[in-house]
């Protein structure tokens, strides 16, 4: 994956922003269940920029236990890849008392449209497109770990 030097700067402006605040130094993770693998080196990338854990999970009761352990700030979920998972994982997230108020959020292809707003209906807090989310990562993770 190649970074242009604009996303370079862009992330170095959202975490000085972040730092300043004292925001970023949160001992929560993000928590994602996340099989495209570009999507999930971008995000550890990300994260690692703004000096915020991450884990990525391949199955929804891995994530779940590990979610009652360690309460994380945001949730990523892959509607692309592991649909049914991201489901999964997003149902108990709604159900459990402890973690009702995690934000989740998830992404898709456009061939996967379809599935935006069943997951937002079913409690994602903001289903974006593969590309969208693409750009607006750095800007999510900061603005969740505040």
């Amino acid at each position: 994956m190649i970074v242009s030097q604009s996303d370079a700067n862009e992330v170095r402006t959202i975490k000085r922003e972040a730092l300043a605040d004292g925001a970023l130094f949160a001992k929560r993770s993000v928590f994602a269940l996340v099989a495209d693998m570009p999507a999930a080196t971008q995000i550890a990338r990300c994260a690692a920029a703004l000096h915020v854990g991450v884990r990525n999970f391949d199955r929804a009761g891995k994530f779940m236990a590990q979610a009652a352990i360690e309460r994380p700030f945001l949730v990523i979920l892959d509607f692309e890849k592991c649909e049914a998972e991201a489901f999964r994982v997003l149902n108990e997230l709604r159900n459990n008392v402890d973690l009702k108020g995690v934000p989740a959020v998830g992404f898709v292809t456009q061939a996967k449209g379809m599935v935006k707003p069943e997951a937002e209906k079913a409690g994602c807090s903001r289903v974006y497109m593969k590309t969208e989310f693409g750009r607006q990562l750095p800007d999510l993770i900061a603005r969740y770990a505040v």
